[in-house]
């Protein structure tokens, strides 16, 4: 029961979180939201890391003390590569709205197969029927029509990349998480995102102020995000080491529901019938995925 609780209170966090971001990124471009979010992240979780240390407890999950050299590399090649999910998310939402990023990075295909085939857990019949429904769904939302003037958002494009990054790195934590620890998998996770927005800032050469980015407003944005970011990911990583990876996808849906909600009722997003009918089709392939697994 409490690692239900673990998932349901990461996904509440990231789904905060996911609409979130586009009340910052108003002040300030998302690599420097990323950049001092994981710094003020990595900070809390080294520390603690380090406090912790002290205390026995690799029986709760939170520190690990059998892992290896090898272990540690593995887990920090995961990360980077994970990170680049939350660059294209990001990326994303400079194209789109947040009610229609979400749904479609909450289409967890690259997630179940790499859950089945690498991980090792048990594949569905109606995984096939969850997939099309899906895929028409995703159509919808981007308004796609098989004309000479097909249209295609660069958004759906950013927002599938981050499916497929988050899809093939986060069920792999089920293979470090229980012997890394979930603070150090956070630590590592956070800190490596935070190495690559720096690579993503340095890569788009344009300069700000240091006085505007730790302007008081900016560091509200930056401590909320990495509060919601904390809670996200360490309980995350706590859950993982218990349930399935493809129990914590159904927990994860919570993300769906609470990011399209404040896009809809805070940000008076608004959405075409067609696109709400293509979020109606994801949100039943999620439900045909929970229903029968």
């Amino acid at each position: 029961m409490i690692s239900f609780l673990f998932g349901t209170i990461s996904a509440l966090s990231f789904g905060i979180s996911n609409a979130y971001w586009k009340v910052a990124s108003k002040q300030i471009d998302f690599p420097y939201l990323v950049i001092f979010r994981g710094i003020l992240a990595s900070i809390f979780f080294g520390l603690c890391w380090i406090i912790l240390k002290r205390f026995d407890l690799e029986h709760f999950g939170i520190i690990g003390n059998t892992a290896t050299s090898t272990v540690y590399l593995q887990a920090i090649f995961i990360c980077f590569v994970c990170s680049l999910g939350l660059i294209f998310f990001l990326s994303s939402l400079k194209f789109q709205e947040v009610s229609i990023t979400v749904p479609i990075t909450s289409v967890n295909i690259f997630n179940i197969l790499t859950s089945v085939f690498i991980v090792g857990e048990r594949f569905y019949s109606v995984y096939y029927l969850s997939f099309s429904i899906a895929l028409v769904g995703i159509l919808l939302t981007q308004n796609f029509r098989l004309n000479k003037k097909n249209r295609w958002n660069k958004g759906a494009t950013y927002a599938i990349l981050a499916t497929f990054f988050w899809g093939i790195t986060y069920p792999l934590f089920k293979f470090v998480s229980p012997i890394i620890g979930a603070l150090p998998l956070s630590f590592i996770l956070e800190f490596s995102v935070t190495i690559s927005a720096l690579i993503w800032a340095i890569s788009k050469k344009k300069s700000v102020a240091l006085q505007q980015l730790l302007s008081i407003k900016n560091l509200t944005h930056y401590f909320v995000l990495a509060g919601l970011l904390i809670g996200g990911t360490l309980f995350f990583n706590l859950a993982i080491q218990s349930l399935s990876v493809l129990t914590l996808n159904i927990l994860s849906n919570l993300q769906l529901v609470v990011s399209v909600l404040i896009g809809i009722v805070v940000f008076k997003e608004k959405l075409s019938q067609k696109q709400l009918n293509g979020i109606i089709l994801i949100l039943i392939s999620i439900l045909l995925t929970q229903y029968f697994t």
